[in-house]
């Protein structure tokens, strides 16, 4: 599993790390300011959107060429993520680093004595409030129930950062550890703004709605709606999905499964969903934090993120099934196993128009009917891909444990173009709009895209 190899790796680098700052030690590029040029299109969450679809509609240009690439100091098994300007990835030894989405050229980094073999979440307002230079996914806006409303609550923390208040004007890069803490700070600058701690190793990245607040009655309608409270959920290996203000970081809700979860909450009608290793499907209702109907049965754990389209639920588990459910009803639309070799899913699935994509343990790619279930091609890697596999228009995107990243058509599974690295890639790549920046377990981050006489 993605998360044994990433304490394994971490543990093996821990022997070797000679160099640490300090949670607060903060190290500035001077030299390395973002380069003046407009913001390519954002990637704020590792599996596209809110619903962790997996999958993007445009396709990236035929041929692709290295614009940049950076040696960052440790191995690094997250996919990063990027406000169009700056890129950000987190590595096993505890490292935060911001690099310009331009050219590669670190802007700053912060160490924590700690690991990260999470995804690091991004929110923009740009996300909840049109903007014309900013390309970015939108969050869903919930008419909660419960609203923070008492400043002087205590927070689950005892950092003394924590309770700060701020507009949800100010973005959020949000990070979660191998020890539970889960850390907001300014993505400018790599300033820490609150700490908030659970009873298990993060293994997911977080997911953020909007709540609309209605503090002066006297407001107009399109006043109101011009104020908001950005709220996020973490998962833990706990065994609980936290829900939390994402600018102060107190806890709004907390639900509790029983046993650990490793998946990402996948967001959709008003819902979050999230599989664990309990072996069910639970949907929570955002507003109150209750559980919406009672958690399906899976007949087996998963670590794999829901994928959430309208009233479509796509999730693998562990023991070798891929269901496609209704979430109101409950209704198992159709289940897939396969019937030469039992699979092991570890990954999440990327949903594209009419099919699929999945990918097992056993180093097979598999392109399933959106609508049956039914099997359409099969791809059969060198090496596994821990990391889950990615649609962008025409095309998936595989990373594999041997350094391969490999473009394969959607249509039928054959590979179009491919890179292969020294370092081993564990996660999946960031697109943003035309490139593709991806990094491996050597700590080297490259970013892909078209050549021009320029390059």
């Amino acid at each position: 599993m993605t998360a044994a190899i990433a304490r394994s790796t971490f543990t093996a680098l821990a022997v070797l790390s000679v160099f640490h700052l300090g949670a607060n030690d903060i190290l500035h590029a001077s030299d390395n300011q973002p380069v003046a040029s407009p913001p390519l299109p954002t990637w704020t969450i590792s599996r596209a959107d809110i619903g962790a679809s997996g999958a993007v509609p445009q396709t990236l240009p035929r041929e692709l060429k290295i614009l940049w690439e950076t040696q960052t100091e440790e191995a690094i098994e997250t996919t990063p993520v990027s406000d169009g300007v700056r890129v950000y990835i987190t590595d096993v030894m505890g490292s935060v680093e911001a690099l310009d989405a331009q050219t590669g050229k670190s802007i700053w980094r912060r160490s924590f004595d700690t690991g990260f073999v999470a995804p690091a979440g991004l929110y923009l307002p740009s996300s909840v409030t049109p903007s014309d230079s900013i390309e970015t996914a939108k969050l869903p806006v919930i008419d909660a129930q419960k609203s923070i409303t008492d400043a002087s609550s205590d927070p689950l923390s005892n950092d003394d950062t924590t309770g700060r208040t701020s507009g949800y004007e100010q973005p959020l890069l949000i990070v979660g550890d191998v020890e539970g803490n889960v850390e907001a700070m300014n993505p400018e600058t790599g300033e820490s703004l609150w700490k908030f701690t659970t009873d298990g190793e993060i293994n997911a990245a977080p997911a953020f709605f909007a709540v609309p607040l209605q503090r002066d009655p006297s407001l107009s309608n399109a006043e109101k709606s011009e104020q908001f409270e950005i709220r996020l959920l973490q998962t833990s290996q706990d065994g609980c999905l936290y829900c939390l203000n994402a600018h102060t970081g107190k806890l709004v809700w907390k639900y509790e499964t029983g046993d650990q979860i490793r998946c990402a909450a996948s967001i959709g009608s008003g819902k979050t969903f999230l599989g664990g290793c309990d072996g069910a499907l639970h949907i929570v209702d955002l507003a109150t934090g209750e559980a919406a109907r009672e958690a399906m049965p899976l007949g087996g754990p998963t670590g794999s993120t829901p994928a959430v389209i309208g009233d479509e639920v796509f999730l693998p588990i562990m023991d070798g099934a891929v269901f496609a459910f209704n979430p109101t009803s409950g209704e198992i639309r159709w289940k897939f196993e396969d019937p030469e070799r039992l699979q092991e899913y570890r990954s999440s699935p990327a949903i594209g128009p009419d099919r699929i994509i999945v990918g097992s343990n056993n180093k097979h790619i598999d392109a399933l009917d959106r609508k049956t279930g039914e099997r359409i091609w099969r791809k059969t890697l060198r090496r596994r891909a821990d990391a889950s596999p990615l649609i962008a228009g025409d095309d998936v995107w595989i990373a594999s444990t041997d350094g391969l990243l490999q473009r394969l058509s959607l249509a039928d599974g054959e590979e179009t173009w491919s890179f292969e690295s020294r370092g081993k890639f564990i996660a999946a790549p960031a697109i943003l709009g035309d490139r593709l920046i991806i990094a491996d377990d050597d700590g080297l981050v490259r970013c892909f895209a078209a050549p021009s006489p320029q390059r």
